[in-house]
């Protein structure tokens, strides 16, 4: 969504879910897990590659990515990965628990959505995918489904990240965006390769996603229809 008509946006602000912070916690030393309470939230539904959002400003909306959605205790879990500067991150910073918020209505966009298989799922991607990889890792322990999560973060975050999804191949970044990915892609493409008609899911960086994906149609002979992309920041973009 980002930047859409006022009228748009308000009408959109209008059909926002009111919750309540119940939780804001520093984790390592990038990351945010934000906590928000409904009671909306106890008959409410969301599917891995669900985003929603909030409005930062009267015409423009910033996304994130449901974790959990704990409906006994009411409440939606979201990672926020703080990288410094950005409409979202500090309206989240200035949040505490017990302040009044809203939240956007949950949806996928028609190319980046779950699909209930039997396929083996990969999920490839940094910092920015941690609450993806979390929503992943809830479904296919539901499905029974294998999985590879590979996930590229800050060196002080590695540790959270672990936590946070314990079944995933946490990695630290490297000086340049994805490039630790790359080199963990190039000495491990054979594991991806050996999966049968794995369902791959990259998300994160807009260019580290291009590089990946052309790697892995080369290198392990996937058809462009089982890789989904979902490209939530860029260099030298912002808003996505």
């Amino acid at each position: 969504m980002g930047r859409t008509l006022r009228l748009i946006a308000d009408r959109v602000d209008a059909q926002s879910i009111p919750t309540v912070v119940v939780e804001h916690e520093s984790l390592g030393a990038n990351l945010t897990r934000l906590v928000l309470s409904s009671p909306a939230f106890a008959s409410a539904t969301t599917d891995p590659c669900d985003v929603t959002a909030f409005r930062v400003s009267r015409t423009d909306f910033r996304h994130y990515t449901p974790a959990v959605l704990d409906q006994g205790r009411r409440e939606l879990t979201i990672i926020v990965h703080r990288h410094g500067e950005g409409l979202g991150e500090e309206l989240i910073a200035g949040w505490s628990v017990g302040d009044d918020v809203k939240v956007c209505q949950w949806s996928s966009t028609r190319g980046f959505r779950w699909h209930d298989t039997t396929d083996p799922v990969v999920l490839l991607g940094d910092a920015t995918v941690i609450s993806l990889a979390m929503a992943f890792a809830g479904r296919v322990a539901l499905e029974g489904r294998r999985a590879l999560t590979v996930l590229e973060v800050d060196a002080a975050d590695v540790v959270a990240t672990r936590h946070l999804v314990p079944d995933a191949t946490v990695i630290a970044a490297g000086h340049e965006p994805g490039s630790a990915l790359d080199a963990w892609l190039t000495g491990h493409a054979h594991e991806i390769g050996a999966l049968p008609r794995p369902a791959v899911y990259l998300a994160g960086h807009g260019q580290s996603i291009q590089r990946q994906r052309a790697f892995l149609r080369e290198s392990c002979a996937l058809d462009r229809r089982r890789i989904s992309t979902q490209p939530y920041w860029a260099t030298g973009r912002s808003g996505l």
